[in-house]
């Protein structure tokens, strides 16, 4: 409960003027409609070069919300300095003959065009964008071990004490630090659609258990397409995970996702993906492959935006894992809510998971009489946004808004009918991500 008290206090204590927290493309393309969101995307595309984007956001939203003059004359002001002429006189004529545009407005237009001749002088657009993500954060666990609720499991169908050989195999509480960075590289490939490639490392360390340090090589590329009323986006990625004292192995897998909007407040998603994960045999491993597993898994939300700063969010989750050792195979359904909000000092998130895992075979070395069916619930709490937000004073330092922070509280509680995957563990995880800007190494088009 610390982080959670500590999460509320800093709502409360904060009242700053409002900077857009870190939006990724995936927030986009799960909240499409969400208008503050859309904006401040909008905003941070801007401000990292990325106007073609910048562009595309701003006529959806101007499509979405054909009352919102301040929408158009932001486009227009964007696409004066860097878009067609032809747009241009298409925007004057919807922001002049609309009987929602004032006086003011029309005067800010005016001023606006002022120097209207330049546009045809300007550079062509920059169609490539790049950045890089360097990361650091710390995650404090009570159970990293995954000790047994009872201290008791069952071995050969017998019920036995759970006793650790020492301090370092079996660990109770612990931390990991972990240090990555991500590159992307995209590119808009017109107004409605684009491609992005990631490449990443994570080098991850345990302070205390002997097992589990690793470094996760990762890689992914995503299409994304606007069509009407649907957003949609394939993907393929690819996962190398080399671990110290544990099997390595790969993951791949590739999916589909798609948002479709009903309206300003209504929004559906889906998505399905298949995947994966390949374990290499080697010295002390012989068998690692036995851990072969393909999973294949789907849900459907449904999303209600409160208002431009609230969303509610209800999904349906399915899964289905089939290992190469049946009694590690499961099919998974489950339901999951989620509210989240933005502050000033940052977008707070609460999301709340239930599953229900029904094992294909028993595990007779354990149990030979019991099935196994698992009930998980786990809770996640978090507060993310620009250091700037949190901490203003250091604003004539991060002056780009690119430093940004994470805060996390997880509690995960897993009741199983086998006495072995009867857990319950809670995370704390701390982070902080710098963004650097690439695009002024990239040429223009």
């Amino acid at each position: 409960m610390r982080l959670i008290t500590y999460l509320l206090f800093v709502i409360f204590l904060f009242n700053q003027k409002s900077f857009a927290s870190k939006i990724t493309y995936e927030e986009i393309l799960d909240n499409p409609s969400d208008l503050e969101l859309n904006l401040n995307y909008a905003k941070q595309q801007e401000s990292e070069g990325n106007l073609k984007l910048t562009i595309a956001t701003l006529e959806r939203l101007s499509m979405l919300y054909p009352k919102n003059v301040d929408i158009k004359l932001y486009l227009l002001s964007i696409l004066v300095n860097m878009d067609s002429k032809i747009k241009v006189d298409l925007m004057l004529q919807t922001l002049l003959n609309d009987p929602n545009t004032t006086d003011e407005t029309k005067n800010a237009i005016a001023e606006l065009l002022v120097d209207k001749n330049q546009i045809q002088e300007k550079e062509k657009k920059q169609t490539w964008f790049a950045y890089l993500d360097l990361k650091y954060s710390q995650t404090e666990e009570n159970n990293i071990s995954a000790t047994p609720n009872s201290k008791r499991w069952w071995t050969n169908n017998a019920i036995n004490d759970f006793v650790s050989p020492n301090d370092t195999t079996i660990v109770g509480y612990d931390k990991i630090y972990k240090r990555g960075g991500a590159f992307t590289y995209g590119k808009n490939l017109n107004d409605t659609s684009s491609i992005f490639l990631n490449l990443g490392l994570d080098i991850n360390t345990i302070n205390k258990k002997i097992k589990g340090d690793s470094d996760i090589t990762s890689g992914s590329i995503s299409y994304f397409k606007a069509i009407r009323n649907h957003y949609l986006s394939p993907y393929f990625y690819y996962n190398d995970a080399n671990y110290r004292g544990q099997e390595d192995y790969i993951s791949e897998g590739v999916g589909f996702n798609n948002t479709f909007i009903i309206n300003e407040k209504i929004n559906l998603n889906y998505s399905i993906n298949y995947s994966e994960s390949k374990y290499r045999n080697g010295v002390g491993f012989p068998t690692a492959s036995n851990n072969d597993a393909e999973t294949l898994a789907s849900n459907l939300r449904f999303n209600y935006n409160i208002s431009n700063k609230t969303q509610l969010s209800a999904k349906i989750i399915k899964s289905n894992i089939e290992s190469a050792k049946a009694y590690d195979g499961y099919d998974s359904e489950g339901v999951s809510i989620s509210a989240t909000t933005i502050f000033p000092i940052g977008t707070l998130s609460f999301r709340s998971t239930y599953l229900e895992n029904e094992y294909d075979e028993r595990e007779n070395l354990v149990n030979s009489s019991l099935d196994r069916h698992d009930e998980s619930y786990a809770t996640v709490l978090s507060l993310n946004g620009q250091v700037n937000q949190i901490i203003p004073m250091l604003r004539s330092i991060n002056m780009d808004n690119s430093i940004f922070y994470n805060l996390t509280f997880k509690d995960s509680d897993v009741r199983s009918t086998i006495l072995n995957h009867d857990i319950s563990r809670k995370f704390y995880t701390m982070g902080l991500t710098k963004r650097i800007n690439l695009n002024n190494i990239l040429k223009n088009e």
